[in-house]
């Protein structure tokens, strides 16, 4: 199964919007790979949450939003690095998993599960060796019950994911050049020169490692800093984003 980019209206690009038909495959191959993670979080007492238009979707139409063209979930990092413990031991046949520590996943912080034998290149992905159809995997962050300690946590955050931000733009700025107009771009890409005295991937271990900086997976408040809404955007109480319902 090889697909391309659903990208509308990118000029100087070799992306091309899917076909109804491709659409429907595609969703039809994510629903696969969701019934094979449900089946593994059962397996092993694992929790997962849909979010954004991945629980939109299951709401208001009893399945994907008709144009939506992924799946997105959220899970609690302990639990996610027993899944991926999981899936590379006992999977690895069928799908691959990366995440800020893979060399070859190019600063990104979402994990992906990516089924094997497939390939969704994105123009958001284009480098990348490994575009195989994927679920993205939200990670639930424990934060500090201290405010003090909450804000630090807070501000490392976003000081580090900006960073990372700055330096991918940089490092890919003639990709995002035709993506992009806008001067926040050409800001963003000039202060990414400033962060490369380190590489895009120790960044992104950096961020990774600063985003799980508390190890308390009992504490009141957690966030989910690779969210729109970042760290302080998308901070919330554990007992009021991990009950979760059925759908």
């Amino acid at each position: 199964m090889r697909l391309h980019d659903v990208s509308k209206g990118i000029q100087g690009t070799d992306a091309n919007i899917l076909t109804q038909e491709q659409l429907e495959k595609l969703q039809s191959v994510l629903l696969m790979i969701l019934d094979d993670l449900t089946g593994i979080s059962e397996k092993y007492g694992l929790k997962y949450i849909l979010i954004g238009g991945s629980a939109i979707g299951a709401l208001r139409h009893q399945g994907f939003i008709p144009w939506d063209d992924d799946i997105d979930i959220a899970m609690t990092r302990s639990d996610y690095e027993k899944l991926a413990d999981v899936i590379r031991s006992e999977y690895a046949d069928k799908y691959s998993v990366s995440d800020a520590g893979d060399a070859n996943n190019y600063g990104r912080l979402i994990p992906k599960i990516r089924l094997k034998g497939t390939e969704y290149r994105t123009v958001l992905e284009a480098d990348l060796d490994d575009c195989g159809v994927r679920i993205d995997i939200f990670l639930i962050e424990n934060t500090f019950d201290n405010a003090l300690l909450r804000n630090l946590h807070g501000g490392a955050c976003m000081f580090f994911g900006f960073a990372l931000s700055c330096k991918r733009l940089f490092d890919r700025r003639e990709v995002f050049k035709t993506l992009s107009k806008s001067s926040s771009f050409k800001v963003k890409a000039a202060l990414g020169a400033l962060f490369s005295f380190a590489s895009l991937n120790t960044w992104a271990r950096w961020t990774d490692s600063v985003y799980s900086m508390c190890g308390d997976n009992a504490s009141k408040m957690i966030s989910v800093p690779t969210d729109g809404g970042h760290f302080f955007g998308e901070l919330t109480f554990r007992e009021d984003l991990c009950e979760s319902v059925s759908v």
